[in-house]
């Protein structure tokens, strides 16, 4: 079978998505190892509870500002994750979304258009 090319909007359709799995890790995959990693390493107390929050703030930001400013649906060009309202609704839309919340797109196929 020889693969189809992809588009340009679901080119940044992927993008966008990688950005999503980005700012996720950021914000809940590294916290997460590096203070499994202190308390194995028995770190001093400190180190939990000044350092790592301050070295973890401008990584989050930073990942969180370039997933905003890149929040741009391909099809409809409104904002990808957020509502009509402006705002991204409950915290655990953002993470498991995968269509556009205004125009829907991309449509997931069915069982039925495949066959």
């Amino acid at each position: 079978m020889e693969k189809q090319p992809i588009d340009e909007k679901m080119q940044q359709y992927f993008r966008l998505m990688r950005l999503r799995r980005n700012f996720v890790l950021s914000v809940l995959v590294i916290p997460t190892v590096l203070i499994i990693v202190l308390l194995l390493v028995r770190a001093e107390e400190k180190y939990l509870s000044i350092y790592l929050p301050i070295s973890m703030i401008p990584i989050i930001l930073f990942t969180m500002f370039r997933l905003l400013a890149n929040d741009i649906c391909p099809w409809c060009k409104f904002g990808f994750f957020r509502s009509n309202i402006g705002t991204y609704g409950n915290g655990i839309d953002l993470i498991f979304r995968k269509n556009c919340s205004h125009c829907g797109m991309p449509y997931k196929s069915t069982k039925d258009e495949n066959m």
